[in-house]
């Protein structure tokens, strides 16, 4: 008859079979078909806290109370992934039957020491948290500040510009904002990303004209560490990973280095990069928003602008008027900008007639931005609150005939409106009739899109 004692005491007289067994680390107990324990290894005593004597020879079920296996000898079934604790030690069983010829003989519970996994993921979760905390913090910084309420103006080209923009924000298509400096793209841009589908994720802002390209590609796609001298430890997560689910916006993005925008095109058509220094790839999801005060087309004329990453940033174009081009908004900004300069100093302004007039002659090159800073320089310059001709820093530059050029400048643009609509009848709409309206007028095909979309042909 077998006995599984006599195997277990021949298999201890083999040479190293000890040694083998006791350099495991699981620990290991054996135990017959009646529950008597036979064998332990010294893992299994180090693992449970208790001495060969205490168990060896002894009833499972009277030295390890709550043992699953007697279980196992009855159904002859395993159990698998049992967790214990005794004392500060974790640990998972995995108890098996010993058969022979069909017929359960014993069983053998393997214990494996889970105490320092179980730190590591209580530290995982910790760390998870804090993760999500700054994340959720890194949410709050790079969030959309403006909507299309902020957008102030009642023209009709300020109100197309923001017909446009907002049916733009509806979908996830790239959008390139175009205009002068000062005239408000990035406020558009704000605006879009808020009333658009990704409104809850990042929207994150770099202006492309601030760094080298060197660092431009580091704040872009981050690094990994020792990639550079002066490297982070630990790496940098870059502006794509951070925007990622939301939007980026690259302001200037005509002052983007050539070479750098192979890298942007490639992020646009695969959806994933490298950082530097790095050998995996990184997925990401953004929706790209951006703007220039720089004419594309010139510049890929120039061979400083990649044509194929024109076609895929300038999916919606959007022009936003210059501030001379929709007079009748001054006012309105005015009192907008003044309300703001009233709460911000506890003090009420206001602009005297003859002075609303002087800011109506002028022609601001620097466009919004610039009226802001006329006034706030006013502001600090009145003695009452009302800012008289006399507070304006622009007094000098303003002359009668300027609304004289004003006149013309305006007969001039409906008489150029008039000359593309009369070519546009003569040659057709098609793309090679608008391209032979472009010749006969004597600009680019680009350009003359451009002035359709300016003049809503």
């Amino acid at each position: 008859m077998f006995s599984l004692e006599f195997d277990l005491n021949t298999l201890q007289t083999i040479p190293l079979f000890n040694n083998i067994i006791n350099s495991l680390h699981d620990g290991v107990l054996i135990a017959d078909q009646d529950g008597i324990v036979k064998y332990v290894n010294s893992a299994y005593l180090r693992l449970t806290g208790v001495s060969s004597r205490d168990v060896l020879h002894k009833q499972i079920e009277e030295v390890r109370p709550g043992a699953r296996l007697p279980e196992v000898l009855k159904t002859g079934k395993p159990l698998l992934g049992i967790r214990r604790k005794v004392r500060s030690i974790e640990y998972i069983a995995d108890i098996s039957p010993i058969l022979l010829g069909g017929k359960v003989v014993g069983a053998i519970s393997i214990v494996r020491d889970i105490t320092e996994i179980t730190e590591l993921s209580g530290k995982l979760k910790d760390f998870t948290h804090k993760v999500q905390e700054l994340s959720n913090r890194v949410r709050q910084i790079h969030r959309a500040q403006y909507d299309f309420s902020d957008i102030i103006g009642s023209s009709p080209e300020i109100r197309k510009a923001k017909t446009l923009a907002q049916r733009a924000a509806a979908g996830d298509s790239p959008v390139l904002i175009l205009g002068e400096s000062g005239s408000g793209k990035e406020l558009f841009a704000h605006a879009i990303h808020k009333a658009g589908p990704r409104c809850n994720a990042p929207f994150v802002a770099v202006n492309c004209a601030a760094f080298s390209p060197q660092l431009l590609a580091s704040e872009l796609f981050g690094y990994e560490q020792g990639s550079f001298t002066g490297a982070l430890r630990g790496g940098k997560m870059g502006l794509f990973e951070i925007a990622s689910g939301g939007c980026l916006f690259l302001d200037e993005i005509g002052d983007m280095e050539y070479d750098l925008q192979s890298k942007l095109l490639r992020v646009l058509e695969t959806g994933e990069f490298m950082r530097i220094g790095g050998t995996k790839p990184v997925q990401v999801d953004v929706r790209i928003l951006s703007a220039t005060n720089r004419e594309i087309s010139s510049l890929i004329r120039e061979s400083k602008f990649r044509e194929d990453l024109s076609y895929r940033l300038n999916v919606i174009p959007l022009t936003i008027p210059p501030l001379r081009t929709r007079i009748e908004d001054i006012p309105l900004l005015v009192d907008f900008f003044l309300e703001r300069l009233s709460r911000r100093r506890g003090k009420r302004y206001a602009v005297s007639p003859p002075a609303i007039n002087i800011l109506n002659q002028y022609d601001y090159p620097g466009n919004v931005r610039e009226l802001f800073n006329i006034l706030e320089f006013a502001a600090n310059m009145s003695d009452t609150g009302e800012i008289m001709p006399k507070d304006l820093p622009i007094l000098s530059k303003v002359r009668p005939q300027i609304s004289v050029r004003r006149a013309l400048t305006a007969a001039a643009r409906a008489s150029e409106k008039d000359m593309i609509s009369r070519a546009l009848k003569n040659y057709g709409n098609s793309v090679d009739g608008k391209r032979k309206a472009a010749g006969y007028l004597g600009i680019s095909l680009a350009t003359l899109y451009n002035k359709i979309r300016q003049y809503d042909l």
